[in-house]
Protein backbone atom coordinates (compact mmCIF):
# COMPACT_ATOMS: atom_id res chain seq x y z
CA UNK A 1 0.00 0.00 0.00
CA UNK A 2 2.93 2.22 0.97
CA UNK A 3 4.33 1.55 -2.39
CA UNK A 4 1.05 2.62 -4.39
CA UNK A 5 0.76 5.78 -2.54
CA UNK A 6 4.18 6.39 -3.37
CA UNK A 7 3.43 5.84 -6.94
CA UNK A 8 0.51 7.41 -6.60
CA UNK A 9 2.36 10.65 -5.37
CA UNK A 10 5.52 10.11 -7.98
CA UNK A 11 2.36 10.13 -11.02
CA UNK A 12 1.14 13.24 -9.06
CA UNK A 13 4.44 15.01 -9.49
CA UNK A 14 5.24 14.57 -12.37
CA UNK A 15 1.54 15.25 -14.06
CA UNK A 16 2.14 18.53 -12.12
CA UNK A 17 5.77 18.91 -13.17
CA UNK A 18 4.30 18.58 -16.73
CA UNK A 19 1.22 20.69 -16.65
CA UNK A 20 3.74 23.38 -15.08
CA UNK A 21 5.73 23.11 -17.97
CA UNK A 22 3.20 23.53 -20.47
CA UNK A 23 2.00 26.05 -19.21
CA UNK A 24 5.75 27.82 -18.92
CA UNK A 25 5.81 27.17 -22.56
CA UNK A 26 2.36 28.97 -23.11
CA UNK A 27 4.01 32.05 -21.48
CA UNK A 28 6.53 32.57 -23.29
CA UNK A 29 4.78 32.79 -26.40
CA UNK A 30 4.94 36.01 -27.92
CA UNK A 31 3.15 38.14 -30.33
CA UNK A 32 3.27 41.22 -32.17
CA UNK A 33 1.23 44.07 -32.23
CA UNK A 34 0.43 46.34 -35.28
CA UNK A 35 -0.97 49.61 -34.73
CA UNK A 36 -2.21 51.67 -37.55
CA UNK A 37 -3.99 54.27 -38.67
CA UNK A 38 -4.77 57.35 -40.89
CA UNK A 39 -4.33 61.30 -40.43
CA UNK A 40 -6.31 63.00 -43.00
CA UNK A 41 -6.06 66.94 -43.81
CA UNK A 42 -9.82 68.28 -41.94
CA UNK A 43 -11.99 69.65 -44.28
CA UNK A 44 -12.90 72.84 -45.47
CA UNK A 45 -16.44 74.85 -45.37
CA UNK A 46 -18.52 75.36 -48.55
CA UNK A 47 -18.99 78.52 -48.72
CA UNK A 48 -22.87 79.12 -49.03
CA UNK A 49 -24.13 75.54 -49.11
CA UNK A 50 -26.98 75.17 -46.16
CA UNK A 51 -27.25 71.65 -46.83
CA UNK A 52 -29.14 71.64 -50.25
CA UNK A 53 -26.04 72.81 -52.40
CA UNK A 54 -25.43 76.01 -53.85
CA UNK A 55 -27.35 77.73 -56.34
CA UNK A 56 -26.48 79.24 -59.37
CA UNK A 57 -28.87 81.05 -61.45
CA UNK A 58 -27.85 81.57 -65.38
CA UNK A 59 -30.93 83.70 -65.67
CA UNK A 60 -34.73 83.84 -66.30
CA UNK A 61 -34.56 86.10 -69.60
CA UNK A 62 -32.48 83.45 -71.98
CA UNK A 63 -34.22 83.83 -75.55
CA UNK A 64 -35.05 80.96 -77.21
CA UNK A 65 -33.48 82.54 -80.37
CA UNK A 66 -30.39 82.69 -78.81
CA UNK A 67 -30.36 79.03 -78.91
CA UNK A 68 -31.64 78.27 -82.52
CA UNK A 69 -28.89 77.55 -84.04
CA UNK A 70 -26.37 74.01 -83.81
CA UNK A 71 -23.70 75.06 -81.05
CA UNK A 72 -25.08 78.11 -79.86
CA UNK A 73 -25.26 79.26 -76.56
CA UNK A 74 -26.06 81.51 -73.76
CA UNK A 75 -23.83 84.23 -71.61
CA UNK A 76 -21.25 83.14 -69.29
CA UNK A 77 -22.26 83.21 -65.55
CA UNK A 78 -18.86 83.55 -63.75
CA UNK A 79 -19.19 82.35 -59.66
CA UNK A 80 -16.56 81.03 -57.24
CA UNK A 81 -17.20 77.89 -55.58
CA UNK A 82 -15.27 78.95 -52.17
CA UNK A 83 -14.05 76.65 -49.35
CA UNK A 84 -13.63 78.62 -46.04
CA UNK A 85 -12.23 77.56 -42.28
CA UNK A 86 -9.30 76.00 -44.04
CA UNK A 87 -7.38 74.14 -41.08
CA UNK A 88 -3.63 75.25 -41.30
CA UNK A 89 -2.81 71.97 -42.49
CA UNK A 90 -4.70 71.64 -45.59
CA UNK A 91 -2.73 72.81 -48.59
CA UNK A 92 -3.93 72.27 -51.80
CA UNK A 93 -7.92 70.97 -52.58
CA UNK A 94 -8.84 68.97 -54.99
CA UNK A 95 -12.74 68.81 -56.56
CA UNK A 96 -13.94 66.18 -58.99
CA UNK A 97 -17.33 66.66 -60.87
CA UNK A 98 -19.80 64.76 -61.26
CA UNK A 99 -23.31 64.37 -63.12
CA UNK A 100 -25.66 63.40 -65.82
CA UNK A 101 -23.75 63.69 -68.88
CA UNK A 102 -26.02 65.46 -72.07
CA UNK A 103 -26.90 62.45 -74.16
CA UNK A 104 -25.89 64.97 -77.22
CA UNK A 105 -22.25 65.74 -75.50
CA UNK A 106 -20.87 64.38 -73.12
CA UNK A 107 -18.34 67.26 -71.90
CA UNK A 108 -22.09 68.95 -71.18
CA UNK A 109 -24.58 68.22 -68.14
CA UNK A 110 -27.70 66.88 -69.25
CA UNK A 111 -30.98 69.76 -68.45
CA UNK A 112 -33.40 67.93 -66.51
CA UNK A 113 -35.78 70.80 -66.41
CA UNK A 114 -38.77 71.07 -69.41
CA UNK A 115 -36.58 73.13 -71.87
CA UNK A 116 -35.40 70.50 -74.84
CA UNK A 117 -32.39 70.62 -77.07
CA UNK A 118 -30.56 72.28 -74.50
CA UNK A 119 -27.73 71.00 -72.16
CA UNK A 120 -25.43 72.76 -69.12
CA UNK A 121 -21.86 73.81 -69.86
CA UNK A 122 -19.44 74.21 -66.90
CA UNK A 123 -15.78 75.09 -67.31
CA UNK A 124 -13.35 76.87 -65.32
CA UNK A 125 -11.37 80.41 -65.52
CA UNK A 126 -9.62 78.94 -68.08
CA UNK A 127 -11.60 77.54 -70.45
CA UNK A 128 -11.30 73.72 -69.40
CA UNK A 129 -13.93 72.11 -69.43
CA UNK A 130 -15.33 70.39 -65.97
CA UNK A 131 -17.64 67.95 -67.21
CA UNK A 132 -18.28 64.42 -65.75
CA UNK A 133 -15.31 62.84 -64.33
CA UNK A 134 -13.23 65.67 -64.31
CA UNK A 135 -11.14 67.43 -61.79
CA UNK A 136 -9.40 70.85 -60.87
CA UNK A 137 -6.43 71.76 -58.05
CA UNK A 138 -6.18 74.95 -56.06
CA UNK A 139 -3.93 75.48 -53.48
CA UNK A 140 -5.53 77.15 -49.97
CA UNK A 141 -4.61 80.67 -49.34
CA UNK A 142 -3.80 80.79 -45.77
CA UNK A 143 -3.54 84.00 -45.22
CA UNK A 144 -7.31 84.06 -45.77
CA UNK A 145 -8.15 80.92 -45.02
CA UNK A 146 -10.21 79.56 -47.96
CA UNK A 147 -9.57 77.82 -51.16
CA UNK A 148 -11.36 79.20 -54.37
CA UNK A 149 -12.75 77.39 -57.65
CA UNK A 150 -13.05 80.27 -60.40
CA UNK A 151 -16.03 78.74 -62.56
CA UNK A 152 -18.20 79.45 -64.73
CA UNK A 153 -21.93 78.26 -66.31
CA UNK A 154 -23.76 78.73 -69.25
CA UNK A 155 -26.66 76.86 -71.18
CA UNK A 156 -25.85 75.45 -74.38
CA UNK A 157 -27.31 73.72 -77.05
CA UNK A 158 -25.45 71.08 -79.21
CA UNK A 159 -28.68 70.46 -81.65
CA UNK A 160 -30.07 74.12 -81.87
CA UNK A 161 -33.95 74.54 -81.87
CA UNK A 162 -34.09 74.71 -78.00
CA UNK A 163 -37.56 75.33 -76.84
CA UNK A 164 -38.67 77.50 -74.08
CA UNK A 165 -38.85 76.03 -70.33
CA UNK A 166 -36.81 75.36 -67.33
CA UNK A 167 -32.68 74.80 -67.24
CA UNK A 168 -32.17 72.20 -64.70
CA UNK A 169 -28.67 70.59 -63.85
CA UNK A 170 -27.30 69.28 -61.18
CA UNK A 171 -23.47 69.09 -60.77
CA UNK A 172 -21.86 66.93 -57.64
CA UNK A 173 -18.41 68.53 -56.37
CA UNK A 174 -16.44 66.01 -54.33
CA UNK A 175 -13.15 67.34 -52.92
CA UNK A 176 -9.90 66.16 -51.48
CA UNK A 177 -7.78 67.85 -48.95
CA UNK A 178 -4.10 67.41 -48.84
Amino acid sequence: MQKIKATLLNNAMLLALLAGAVSSQQALATTQLNITGTIKASPCIVDGDSGNGIDVDLGNNIQASTLAAASSFSDWKPFNLTLTDCPVTTNVVTATFSGLPATENTALYRNTGDATRVQVELQDAANNNMGDGKTMTTNVNHSLNNAVFALKARAFSSQGGATPGSIVGTVQVAFVYQ
